[in-house]
């Protein structure tokens, strides 16, 4: 991953990390079915952003530019 998909992914991450803490103080009937789905599709999400970006960014560069013909 290049970097930009790193801070991408930062923001995204922290920000989650920070909501599941305080979803798990707020359950009064400690019933984690509900988080490990949350987990689940958390895992599954970050999976797929991980491989699309690698295959994009595998795709094919363009060559800069062809060399000069020598006209001596």
């Amino acid at each position: 991953m290049q970097a930009n998909s790193f801070i991408f992914f930062g923001l995204l991450a922290i920000p989650l990390i920070v909501f599941l803490i305080w979803v798990i103080k707020q359950d009064k009937k400690k019933n984690y079915l509900g988080l490990v789905l949350l987990l689940i599709g958390a895992v599954i999400a970050a999976y797929t952003i991980v491989r699309l970006d690698s295959s994009f960014v595998k795709e094919k560069i363009p060559a800069a530019a062809p060399k000069p013909s020598s006209f001596r």
